[in-house]
């Protein structure tokens, strides 16, 4: 039935036909963590929506940010499987599996109940050809990443994904633990799991973001270098370094290049990379790492660590690498603005610290500078903590959000290309904070409300009938319209234009296509607030508590494609959809089946058909392997959670049907799963074993 619409579309529209293999295929998956329409709003209207030119949907400019201009639009919910607030794991993980992938909370595409792992769509693509990345401005270690490369029960086991990203075979997983310098060794199956089963020889191509931490051994430094391997020097003239935290003292950056990664930590040596040495016929791979923990928010990344590349930059390496290694297939790639969620959490931009006894305590304000030390400060900090001048809360958000949106529009210009067709996905793995736009500042407190915050414009006066100074115009009877003025003009501000922010914009580092939004102290500044605070949450309001939850608010979702839209437009007209939905239509464009058979084969694996029997068994089972063509083939025998009990060895076998003998004597009583391997695909199947 797919095929059909789908000719129908191309015939309708005559363009170029979509048919699997006629061009390279395009996935690009964005991720705002924490992400809520209010958000994208308040970005939006920090460049000028309001301003004259951009008042109306028809006038030129309008839809100014990459978001507005994705095309189709809906809505998602995001609960997980036990929980009607999802934090990033299950999160992320309906987007990266689909239906299977609506797990427990704290989970990575792992299935708790039964202790599987599920299989994401990064490794189905990445098994049938297409080149793979991640990017991210949180650790690339953290929740949302993690759950499209890599499986575990608990996303706080960051060590554990590290070692699993850089791994494709078994052998390499227990190398990181048998490692010479290894304070662990030797490997232990029961302590260091398996490589899953899903993981099994994909190698993820692009890797970039922050988290070295769990990448390097503890209190090892590792110095920040650019594109001619001189250190970088911060503004004080100290060499930057970032610090490794792994208590194994294995050194998986030296992993990784031994497997063929290249390793770069700083942005000078990402937009200086060499992309011709990355081809679809070598092992090439690329692993950027520019912070110990999370990359710095974009806003202290502008003032303080400029060495660090912004998230759009991240992507447009990432896309440069993926097209020359995804070659004549294509590619898949997951974007996550991960650190809007943190400043959610923080709440920044909407408490404030105030003195109390015995301890300092929040209070809900919306409309004070923001503390110097970051986005997060707010955590830590007394009433004697030093304010910036002219940085806000929402000033973060903000500039967050636009560095997702920029990203976006690094992706976007694959839709213009001609010789690929791209499928463009933005959504958020849930709401964080309650986060709203309540109004904004009003440096003469015109509604004398002591908050300093309006929300519209003042009425018309007429008549002489002029406010006080700060006060609201008089009320008038007479209906005769002589005389009548804005509500504004008497004010100490005029505001000729209407009550609308009034951002100036300015450019850095020469990327004059990305507009940064800033306002002064007396400006008409976007002001946020959220719901979610350490008061109305029961958290309490001792400064250092959590100030701000995840909601289970719908999230909205945008898409686009150069094939005619037949792919995007699947999120419209189907009503309120849930999260899972996404990897269905990702995975038709791709041409992959979640169930892991390819289509186009009268239903069958590319591989060809396992049988085992019998089934159960409770001595020797017969592992009967139809092949539909020549492969080389590993066949393992794993338990339920993906542990490798036996592997036979590598083989090379033609087509045709091959049986092996294998005795369960030695195996407890339970479930297992024989697994076929090959470049084609895998084949997996249960082996209940009764005594």
């Amino acid at each position: 039935m797919k095929k059909i619409l789908s000719t129908a579309v191309v015939l309708a529209l005559g363009i170029q036909s979509f048919a699997q293999g006629t061009q390279p295929k395009n996935v690009v998956m964005f991720i705002g963590d924490g992400f809520g329409i209010s958000a994208k709003t308040a970005a939006r209207m920090s460049l000028g929506q309001g301003t004259p030119g951009k008042r109306f949907t028809d006038d030129a400019g309008f839809h100014i940010l990459a978001l507005d201009k994705l095309k189709y639009n809906g809505t998602l919910t995001t609960h997980s499987l036990n929980s009607w607030i999802t934090d990033s794991g299950p999160g992320a993980s309906a987007y990266a599996c689909g239906k299977p992938g609506k797990l427990d909370n704290e989970s990575i595409s792992f299935n708790v109940s039964t202790s599987t792992p599920v299989e994401t769509i990064l490794e189905m693509a990445k098994k049938q050809g297409y080149a793979v990345g991640l990017v991210t401005t949180t650790r690339i270690t953290h929740a949302t990443p993690a759950t499209f490369g890599s499986h575990i029960w608990f996303r706080d086991l960051e060590d554990y994904i590290a070692a699993q990203f850089i791994s494709s075979t078994q052998a390499q997983y227990e190398e990181i633990f048998n490692a010479p310098a290894s304070l662990i060794k030797p490997y232990n199956a029961a302590r260091d799991w398996a490589l899953p089963a899903p993981k099994a020889t994909v190698e993820i191509d692009v890797l970039l973001g922050g988290g070295s931490r769990h990448f390097l051994p503890k209190s090892y430094n590792d110095t920040i270098k650019n594109a001619a391997g001189t250190a970088i020097v911060d503004a004080s003239g100290a060499v930057v370094k970032q610090t490794g935290k792994r208590t194994d003292s294995v050194n998986l950056i030296s992993l990784a290049q031994a497997r063929g990664y290249q390793y770069v930590n700083s942005r000078d040596a990402l937009l200086n990379l060499d992309v011709s040495q990355f081809t679809s016929s070598n092992n090439k791979k690329l692993i950027g790492l520019f912070n110990a923990s999370h990359v710095n928010y974009e806003q202290d990344r502008q003032m303080n660590a400029q060495w660090e590349p912004s998230l759009p930059e991240m992507t447009e390496m990432a896309i440069k690498v993926l097209k020359a290694k995804g070659g004549t297939k294509g590619f898949f790639l997951l974007v996550e603005g991960g650190r809007i969620d943190h400043l959610e959490h923080a709440n920044s931009g909407g408490i404030t610290v105030v003195s109390g006894s015995p301890n300092n305590l929040y209070t809900v304000d919306a409309d004070k500078r923001s503390y110097v030390g970051g986005g997060e400060a707010v955590y830590g900090v007394t009433p004697a903590t030093p304010r910036h001048d002219t940085v806000y809360g929402s000033d973060y958000l903000i500039k967050e959000v636009l560095a997702f949106d920029y990203s976006v529009a690094q992706a976007r210009k694959l839709l213009a290309e001609t010789t690929s067709q791209t499928l463009i996905f933005s959504s958020s793995d849930h709401e964080c904070g309650g986060t709203a736009i309540v109004g904004l500042h009003d440096q003469a407190d015109a509604q004398q409300n002591a908050t300093r915050i309006r929300t519209y414009a003042l009425g018309p006066k007429q008549n002489g009938n002029s406010a006080s100074s700060g006060g609201a115009a008089t009320p008038t009877t007479v209906a005769n319209p002589a005389g009548t003025t804005r509500g504004d003009i008497d004010f100490g501000t005029t505001s000729p234009n209407g009550w609308y922010p009034n951002y100036t914009t300015y450019t850095i580092q020469g990327r004059t296509e990305e507009l940064w939004p800033r306002v002064d102290t007396a400006g008409r500044r976007i002001v946020v607030s959220y719901a979610s605070n350490p008061i109305t949450n029961g958290n309490g309001d001792k400064a250092g508590g959590t100030p701000g939850n995840h909601t289970p608010m719908d999230v909205w979702v945008g898409a686009e494609d150069n094939a005619g839209g037949a792919f995007a437009s699947q999120i419209t007209g189907k009503g309120q959809l849930d999260n899972t939905y996404l990897t269905h239509i990702m995975a038709s464009f791709l041409g992959l089946d979640p169930t892991g058979l390819k289509p186009g084969v009268d239903g069958q694996n590319q591989i060809g058909e396992l049988n085992l029997y019998p089934n159960p068994a409770d001595n020797d089972v017969a592992i009967e392997l139809v092949l539909r063509e020549k492969a080389t083939i590993q066949v393992n025998v794993s338990n339920i959670t993906g542990q490798i009990i036996h592997r036979l060895p590598v083989q090379e076998l033609n087509a045709g049907t091959r049986t092996w003998h294998y005795n369960t004597s030695a195996l407890p009583g339970g479930i297992y799963l024989i697994n076929v391997l090959s470049a084609d695909g895998k084949i997996s199947k249960k082996l209940v074993v009764t005594h």
